[in-house]
Formats: C-alpha cells, sequence, structure tokens
C-alpha cells in the first residue's frame, strides 16, 4: 500500500479532528490526561498548530489517513510532536514507509526527538526500530508517564545525502 504526505491544508481540519478523536481515544481513556490529549483538541488550536509548525497530512491515494505535526526545536532539531493513522491502516508497516518520508521533507535535520506513552510497547518497539532511542521519562500527570526519544544522524550520513543529491 503506498502513501504520502502533504502540508496540511485548512480544509482538512475537519476530517483531521475526527482521525484524531478515533485515534487517540484509547490512550485518552487509559491516561485520564484532559489537558494534552489530541482527542480535546479544538479547531482552532489545531488550525493554529498547522499555521505555526511543519503539519502533514497522510494519504492512501487520495483519501486522508492521518497526519503529522513536526514542531522545531532550534535550527537543527524537530521534535515529531505527533504522528497518527487511521486504526484500520496501522499495522499494516505503513509507519516506517511515512517516517522515511517525514524525515526526508528535513535531510538536513540530525537530531529529532518525540515523546511516547510508558505503556505504549507497540511504539516502543516501532520507534526503537527506526533508529530512536529511549534518553527519558517524564511525569506529566499522576497516570501519564511519557518516554522520551532521540534519533542523531552522525554527521557523515548528513553528508552522503548531501553527496547523493548533487549527483
Amino acid at each position: 500500500m503506498e502513501v504520502s504526505i502533504k502540508k496540511t491544508k485548512l480544509n482538512e481540519v475537519e476530517d483531521l479532528l475526527a482521525i484524531q478523536k478515533e485515534v487517540f481515544a484509547e490512550d485518552y481513556a487509559l491516561y485520564e490526561d484532559n489537558d494534552s490529549t489530541p482527542v480535546n483538541e479544538t479547531e482552532a488550536k489545531l488550525i493554529e498548530n498547522i499555521e505555526r509548525f511543519f503539519h502533514y497530512t497522510i494519504l492512501s491515494g487520495n483519501a486522508i489517513i492521518g497526519a503529522i505535526d513536526i514542531r522545531p526545536l532550534d535550527e537543527n532539531r524537530l521534535r515529531l510532536s505527533k504522528l497518527f493513522l487511521r486504526n484500520e491502516f496501522q499495522n499494516k508497516r505503513l509507519g516506517s514507509k511515512i517516517i522515511k518520508l517525514m524525515e526526508s521533507e528535513f535531510p538536513l535535520i540530525k537530531d529529532w526527538s518525540l515523546y511516547t506513552p510508558y505503556l505504549n510497547k507497540r511504539n516502543h518497539h516501532f520507534y526503537e526500530k527506526l533508529g530512536y532511542i529511549k534518553i527519558g521519562e517524564v511525569q506529566v500527570t499522576e497516570k501519564l508517564q511519557l518516554f522520551k526519544y532521540e534519533k542523531k544522524y552522525k554527521i557523515i550520513y548528513v553528508f552522503l545525502l548531501f553527496y547523493k543529491s548533487c549527483l
């Protein structure tokens, strides 16, 4: 199954909010985190995030199946704030393709980070398989603890990407 990413348009907000609510409902029930859960994100907040950060819609053909929200930490580091796919598109080996597409949008970035819930073993395995390393933990609420992951590319890798693009 092929997937693609493109910059999110404001007319996609309603669809993306519906997918977000579906995808993050289980985490919301488990952690009861009212303040930071994507389940409670408003249309206005999503629009603000689309306009302020790097926000991509994930497509299968012409169908919207998810999104990626990326936040700059500085000129050399980005944080994957949110990555989600409709439930029926999960566990189909699309995540690795999407991460590669995302990273290819920022070929000079050498340092990526993200947070994921401590009980989500599937996410831990997925990100570790892609080269992310757990570097810390953050207690958000009494029930919600997040693991922080980082992926750092060595300078030689960035040079190879640059060299390859010049050929």
